[in-house]
């Protein structure tokens, strides 16, 4: 380079930009500026520094040119000024609090999300401390982990915390706090952001409280919950139930096992099939759970879920032990279907088994009067005809089978239904049942009362729709027995 001309050590590209600070040195004064230059297709930014060189006399007679190559720095500085402003954009325009605290807990900034969390504006916040803006309770627990960061034990932490709005009102936030330290490891600086989580801790303890009082529901009703996912089939009990179901120790139950307690004849009631197919969204259903107790009826409140496409997600269900309710229904029906004196069906609970027994069974009927009963009961009272007629369901039901209906329909009316008897054995079976009555009846009333039956019989391949139907036929051969004679039988089929 030494001995070249200026022009063609940088080259002609760049000569035009730097010849008119050499004039400027040349005429004596000192020049010192930026600019780039081009080292074929790179640039690249230096900074020029021309400074005079003079002779005794002031002469200038020369310059002395220092060019230093500045790139690293000004991509240095800016990315600094970047980093810079996108922390600024960060840090001013984040929808949770920021803050910048000293090593003295003061506020040195804050953002306007802070600010509003604390119902404070900016210029405010700058003259609070971390003591100032926090619960009285929780002031402690801050400052010992603030403490540990500055003692080099920690470089930051997390903390949920009560902050005092500037209205004395408290506010719940998550505080996380990093240290910003220098060379020497000491915090110089800290970065804390908080989150305003007073919602959060508001539901949390709404549905705290809820669990609560659904777990003291659950205690005071005998029963439990399942859920089914339809998806994967997986159905789980909660754990109260499986406790009522198999004891204090038990876990909880899958399908299988669950659906072993429940009695045989209802597993159809139980089904599940229509509410995993979607035909409806709710149903309750009653069924028989064995116990480690004993045999319980259950109440079953099933309800769908859906997904956000309709389909079939998930079923949850309500199980609750209803026994001694089922019991005191069953009781009152049964009350309500039966003669209180002599524990037959009633004319009412007559039309209620008929109706239950399937249309292709053949029936064999008998309608049964007591002759004599009213002599007995003007006669001797009604405590002899109360025995009488108590007598008379006796043994009925001695000659019947279980499956058979006996009825009193009226004050000395009785009515017998033999299911499934065939045609050709009702005559026999009605002469049987004639002659037993006779003997039977002659002797209980006493006092030379004779108290005898006269019998009506019919017959049908189908069950009667009512007792109704039944006297229709069994009646109309029962007044003619009645008027052939005491004691007598006739047949109508």
């Amino acid at each position: 380079m030494v001995g070249k001309y200026v022009r063609e050590i940088v080259g002609e590209r760049n000569y035009p930009l730097i010849v008119s600070k050499l004039r400027q040195a040349a005429a004596g004064e000192p020049v010192v500026y930026e600019y780039d230059i081009f080292d074929g297709e790179q640039q690249r930014r230096v900074q020029g520094s021309y400074v005079p060189d003079v002779d005794a006399d002031r002469k200038v007679i020369g310059i002395i040119a220092l060019v230093t190559d500045i790139s690293v720095r000004d991509d240095l500085q800016r990315r600094i000024a970047r980093g810079e402003a996108m922390f600024n954009e960060a840090f001013e325009n984040a929808p949770i609090g920021n803050a910048i605290v000293d090593v003295q807990g003061h506020l040195i900034r804050s953002n306007r999300a802070f600010a509003a969390m604390l119902g404070r504006t900016l210029e405010e916040m700058t003259e609070l401390s971390i003591t100032d803006i926090t619960h009285p309770d929780d002031i402690d627990a801050d400052l010992v982990l603030f403490r540990s960061v500055l003692n080099k034990e920690r470089d930051g932490y997390w903390l949920e915390k009560r902050y005092v709005r500037k209205d004395g009102s408290c506010l719940y936030g998550k505080l996380v706090v990093a240290a910003v330290r220098n060379d020497a490891g000491d915090a110089v600086r800290f970065l804390t952001h908080v989150e305003d989580i007073t919602q959060q801790r508001e539901a949390e303890r709404r549905l705290a409280e809820t669990n609560a009082r659904l777990s003291l529901v659950t205690k005071a009703i005998p029963g439990g919950s399942w859920h089914l996912d339809v998806a994967t089939s997986r159905f789980e009990t909660s754990e109260a139930l499986a406790q009522f179901v198999c004891g204090p120790t038990s876990a909880t139950m899958d399908l299988a096992r669950y659906s072993s307690r429940i009695h045989p004849e209802d597993l159809v009631t139980a089904d599940l099939g229509p509410l995993l197919r979607g035909d409806m969204d709710r149903s309750s259903v009653e069924y028989r759970l064995e116990t480690i107790a004993r045999t319980r009826w259950m109440r079953c409140d099933r309800r769908l879920l859906r997904d956000a496409q309709g389909h079939p997600e998930q079923i949850v269900g309500v199980t609750i032990d209803f026994t001694e309710e089922h019991e005191r229904r069953a009781l009152a029906e049964g009350q309500a279907s039966t003669d209180p004196l002599t524990g037959l069906l009633n004319r009412r609970g007559l039309d209620q088994r008929l109706r239950d027994l399937p249309q292709e069974c053949p029936c064999g009927v008998l309608a049964i009067d007591l002759d004599g009963f009213k002599q007995v009961n003007d006669q001797l009272g009604h405590q002899a005809g109360d025995a009488l007629l108590t007598e008379t369901a006796y043994r009925l039901r001695a000659i019947t089978r279980t499956m058979d209906l006996v009825a009193r329909v009226g004050g000395d009316e009785f009515v017998v239904v033999l299911v499934g008897l065939e045609t050709s054995a009702l005559q026999v079976l009605a002469e049987r049942a004639t002659v037993r009555r006779q003997e039977h009846f002659a002797t209980i009333a006493g006092c030379g009362h004779h108290v005898g039956a006269s019998v009506g019989a019919s017959w049908s391949p189908q069950p009667p729709s009512s007792a109704g139907g039944i006297l229709a036929r069994a009646g109309a051969a029962l007044y003619q027995a009645k008027a052939a004679g005491r004691g007598t039988l006739r047949v109508i089929i």
